[in-house]
């Protein structure tokens, strides 16, 4: 069998312009005692022509290689990852490690939201719906980590940062699309802020953030009217959630319970188990003893690319039948930046009795 310890990747390519609009995904998984590289490309929306570029088992040194070289050709012919089709930029440093790593919020329960919303130690942002991205800017140059501290490629519209001050600085946020939404700041000119509190450093993120036109701050809520008033806002816009941050905390790589975040609707990475017909595919989760289980299946939307078995989607849901599937999956896209590790059932915790939920149906 291959060797578990090195990790399955995986990329999707976009292309819009020039009266194309394509798909290219590329894959480096396990296959017998070795890693294959096997890929698809067509027309968004439509069937995708699959292949492989290994035609036997290799290596997984041998097939990474191989792997990054058809993700570089692909990106140099004007191939994004952003399904906007926004042009990227293609640094030599991507899939490395960076040394950074993000903090990530703790999911709460509903019933345990009041007490932080009442509390003036902890204020409130907005739970934007996009990747984990700490961006590292020195010297004019930007240079973007997800959250496995691996440094990616960036939209090209990031790379200008006149006005910023000398020196290295280091701000933590989200990226959704063409957008960089800053929460958090952790070097601001070669200082280390860190072990500053989060009050502190987000003062400093506010004061440095204008300088850079490409840069959004998500907004601060501290009093308990502020964070009440948001979170209906959020909740009324039909947003992803919200975070509840220690305002007095330094910051610490990790999950911390000191950044809470609250989801109004629930979201999973899963494993593709297979894909079935009328652009669907199922998914799944392993449970504590490895177990792979069977969570049902979700519609791809027309303007996605199906992915392949074994690749890794973010699914939304607004609960699971105990021992069930989940009901009311939404196909909310790939995540690249999650490892096989991430796709587990301790992720689910929204979960009903089917018996309680007939008779809460029964009820309305």
């Amino acid at each position: 069998m291959a060797n578990t310890e090195h990790l399955q990747q995986s990329s999707f390519l976009y292309f819009t312009g020039q009266g194309s609009d394509k798909v290219y995904q590329v894959h480096l998984r396990p296959k017998d005692d070795g890693w294959v590289v096997d890929y698809g490309n067509g027309r968004r929306g439509g069937t995708l022509a699959t292949g492989t570029k290994t035609s036997s088992p290799l290596a997984y040194e041998a097939a990474l290689k191989i792997y990054e070289k058809v993700v570089k050709e692909k990106t140099s012919k004007g191939y994004t990852p952003d399904q906007s089709g926004a042009l990227y930029t293609s640094t030599e440093l991507a899939g490395r490690v960076s040394g950074e790593l993000p903090q990530l919020p703790t999911l709460i329960p509903e019933e345990q939201v009041a007490r932080y919303l009442d509390d003036p130690g902890w204020g409130l942002q907005e739970k934007a719906d996009g990747e984990n991205r700490i961006l590292l800017i020195e010297d004019g140059t930007v240079r973007g980590t997800n959250r496995r501290g691996l440094f990616v490629d960036i939209p090209q519209a990031w790379v200008g940062t006149a006005g910023m001050a000398a020196g290295r600085t280091v701000i933590a946020g989200e990226h959704v699309g063409d957008a960089f939404l800053a929460f958090d700041l952790l070097e601001l000119a070669g200082q280390d802020l860190r072990g500053a509190p989060f009050i502190e450093r987000f003062g400093h993120l506010r004061k440095a953030a204008p300088s850079v036109p490409w840069i959004t701050v998500l907004a601060l809520e501290l009093d308990a009217e502020g964070k009440r008033r948001r979170a209906a806002e959020l909740l009324a816009a039909h947003g992803e959630g919200y975070v509840l941050k220690a305002l007095d905390a330094p910051f610490a790589a990790g999950r911390s319970s000191a950044s809470l975040k609250f989801k109004f609707n629930q979201s999973a990475t899963c494993e593709v188990l297979r894909v079935n017909a009328q652009r669907s595919v199922a998914v799944g989760l392993r449970d504590e003893t490895g177990a792979t289980i069977d969570l049902g299946n979700v519609t791809v939307p027309p303007g996605e690319a199906l992915p392949a078995v074994g690749a890794l989607v973010e699914v939304r849901y607004l609960y699971r039948y105990a021992g069930g599937k989940f009901e009311q999956p939404v196909y909310k896209g790939q995540r690249p930046d999650m490892t096989p590790a991430d796709a587990v059932l301790s992720q689910v915790t929204r979960i009903k009795d089917r018996g309680a939920a007939l008779e809460e149906d029964g009820e309305a």
